[in-house]
């Protein structure tokens, strides 16, 4: 009777050996495969809004939805991404139905088949009227409710917001949106429209768009206190708003906001001898100059002496002692902030250096010396 070879013995058990071993790897790089197109948190049925910008990779994408914890991997969404075609479909804007329990096929399916539920429209500080109708105007995907003479109109003319109210919620203006109370009668919106970054919902129209900024102004006043601080210091939340938006154009340096802030409501609330209750700020001359035509492009630089541009006008703080007649822009938190809560000081003067670093002077002598060593 013949005996099989231990040899051969021992190489069927070192075959089935490494077959296990290619079994259990498979079967872990399978699962480990499988496992990154499973949802994020199976548990989490939570909307989260995705932006997506004109000319965003899919890796950026893929990126920003593993940083929102929507998906577990970012390169297998690429590469997935690419298989289904998503990087040439996919259209700007932002979705809002997103959840960390969908799959990544499902994501990739709302994706391709969705439209955006808004759009991102960026406002910055500092911006004016015009500006900020623009940017809605211009806003991509299109806002195609929106119309840009509307939102001129409702901003400059409260009593014409207001019919648009009345009509659409059965109350007044005044009532929906606190905060245009505090707006002096004949006065429009400039600078109470607060600047940030929004998703305004497509549908949106000019007043929509107000509305949505002038409940973001109301919440950061009362988040703030600024109205109550304003009051301390001798200003209504109208004229703190107003001081806020030149401070708002004047400052090129963060660090230099309250110094600024300090200059301008020490000239308004402890004039002296010097500068006489006026304001001497460029950015007013600015505003009255692009008021009267419009320009290619707002807020360039004075080409004459500040008191010889728009000479007669009341926004002219050369000429003009007190504050201009309205805001000339949005100011954000920071400067109103600055101006509602003033730093101590006794600077009534400051220059920029070529860097827009600000150097600050109390009196008109100490104000030559810097214009002699910076520039003027």
């Amino acid at each position: 009777m013949m005996k099989r070879p231990k040899k051969s013995r021992a190489g069927l058990i070192s075959v089935l050996m490494v077959a296990v071993v290619i079994f259990v790897v498979s079967l872990v790089a399978w699962n480990t495969f499988t496992s990154v197109f499973q949802p994020a948190d199976t548990k989490n049925n939570k909307t989260v809004a995705l932006e997506i910008r004109p000319g965003e990779s899919t890796a950026e994408i893929a990126n920003d939805l593993q940083n929102k914890g929507l998906i577990r991997n970012a390169l297998v969404f690429r590469i997935w991404a690419r298989v289904r075609g998503l990087d040439n479909q996919l259209q700007a804007g932002v979705y809002k139905k997103l959840t960390p329990d969908m799959t990544v096929d499902s994501i990739i399916n709302q994706l391709l088949r969705a439209q955006p539920d808004a759009v991102a429209v960026v406002l910055p500080e500092g911006w004016r009227l015009e500006q900020v109708a623009n940017a809605y105007a211009q806003a991509q995907p299109t806002l195609s409710n929106f119309k840009k003479d509307d939102f001129l109109k409702y901003a400059r003319d409260i009593n014409a917001f207001d019919a648009y109210v009345q009509g659409k919620y059965k109350m007044s203006a005044r009532d929906k949106y606190p905060i245009l109370k505090s707006i002096p009668n004949g006065k429009g919106m400039e600078g109470f429209l607060f600047p940030a970054s929004y998703q305004v919902d497509l549908k949106s129209d000019a007043g929509d768009a107000i509305g949505l900024m002038l409940t973001t102004m109301n919440d950061v006043i009362k988040q703030n206190n600024l109205e109550a601080l304003a009051q301390q210091h001798k200003m209504s939340l109208y004229d703190m708003v107003n001081l806020a938006a030149v401070v708002e154009r004047e400052t090129g340096h963060a660090s230099d906001r309250e110094d600024v802030g300090s200059v301008y409501w020490n000239r308004i609330y402890r004039p002296n001898d010097e500068t006489n209750g006026k304001l001497q700020a460029d950015p007013t001359v600015q505003y009255a100059r692009d008021s009267d035509q419009t320009p290619a492009k707002y807020w360039l630089p004075l080409n004459t002496v500040g008191g010889d541009t728009a000479s007669n006008s009341p926004y002219n703080t050369y000429n003009t002692a007190g504050l201009p007649p309205t805001p000339i822009c949005s100011p954000g938190l920071a400067s109103m902030k600055a101006v509602a809560n003033p730093k101590q000081t006794d600077y009534y003067y400051f220059i920029a250096d070529k860097d827009g670093k600000s150097h600050f002077a109390k009196t008109y002598a100490e104000f030559q010396q810097l214009e002699s060593q910076y520039g003027g």
